[in-house]
């Protein structure tokens, strides 16, 4: 992969944390995500001002429920990292996650399912779907009941590929995690006779359709020899394929639609019925538009 796809790792990250079960999920996940790297976790809380929309302001210390010991359980099980936490009132919460993402040039943000629907499997709501419609920065979604048990890494590093420029951007991150976590890099292509060509995972029809064994070969010599890569063909409906092929332990990696006019992702069809249907986590990477060095969370 390119220089820009080598090496990435989320060093600064946000999870948007409100005490729930799927709050919990998330934090369990970023766990994972941090625990062999050299990360920093911002936990941040948002409070609702009243029915009428106000602009969001950060709460000191006295006013924020942190006095309570509101983030003691989701600091207890980040244990070993570097933890803050901030309290801000007004806004919604996706609004807030997302600016702080952009102007504290975050890497990640995580957000969990609402307790809603099929255990193991995730379900988008609202903050979710915002985010993942708006953000800038990587957001990966926790699956409801994530938290329940224990997680030893990821078993597995996915990667939807279909050949287009958000794919390659998200294969090359996805082979920066399997290298991190010493796992194995699986490329997954899928075909149809309307989505088989670059741009499928980014939710796009083009007008040509290559053969997927010729896409999976062109994926694989993108990658170098530092990690095992297994590349697999195959047919059926994107999303439908790529979510029964998952397993709950595994991260999935795909791209986004890549930016509209405002530099914010547009979340492709096939990437947004993935993250209502996959049983793992779902890291949905935007194509970069700059270069941003990292810096603990404060």
């Amino acid at each position: 992969m390119g220089d820009e796809d080598t090496g990435w790792a989320p060093r600064r990250v946000l999870v948007g944390y409100d005490g729930s079960d799927g709050a919990k999920d998330a934090v369990a996940l970023a766990k994972v995500l941090c625990a062999r790297g050299d990360a920093s976790v911002l936990l941040v809380n948002v409070l609702p001002a009243g029915p009428l929309p106000v602009a969001y302001r950060l709460l000191g210390y006295e006013e924020a429920p942190a006095w309570k010991g509101f983030f003691r359980e989701a600091e207890d099980a980040l244990a070993g990292l570097e933890v803050a936490h901030r309290t801000y009132l007004g806004g919604s919460p996706a609004e807030v996650l997302n600016d702080l993402a952009e102007t504290e040039e975050l890497d990640l943000v995580v957000v969990g399912s609402p307790h809603r629907g099929a255990l193991g499997r995730v379900v988008l709501g609202s903050v979710a779907e915002a985010l993942l419609h708006g953000a800038s920065v990587a957001v990966v979604v926790a699956p409801r009941g994530y938290a329940s048990h224990p997680h030893d890494g990821f078993a597995r590093i996915l990667a939807g590929y279909d050949g287009g420029e958000e794919a390659a951007v998200a294969l090359g991150r996805a082979e920066s995690l399997a290298i991190r976590d010493g796992r194995e890099l699986h490329l997954l292509t899928v075909s149809t006779p309307a989505t088989a060509a670059p741009g499928a995972f980014a939710g796009t029809v083009p007008p040509s359709l290559p053969d997927a064994g010729e896409v999976v070969t062109k994926g694989v010599k993108r990658l170098g020899d530092e990690v095992a890569v297994h590349g697999h063909a195959l047919h059926g409906d994107p999303a439908r394929e790529l979510a029964e092929w998952s397993d709950p332990e595994d991260l999935l990696v795909v791209g986004s639609r890549s930016y509209g006019p405002i530099a914010r992702t547009l979340l492709g069809s096939v990437s947004s019925s993935l993250i209502h249907s996959a049983p793992c986590p779902v890291l949905v990477i935007p194509r970069p538009h700059h270069h941003r060095p990292g810096r603990p969370c404060t």
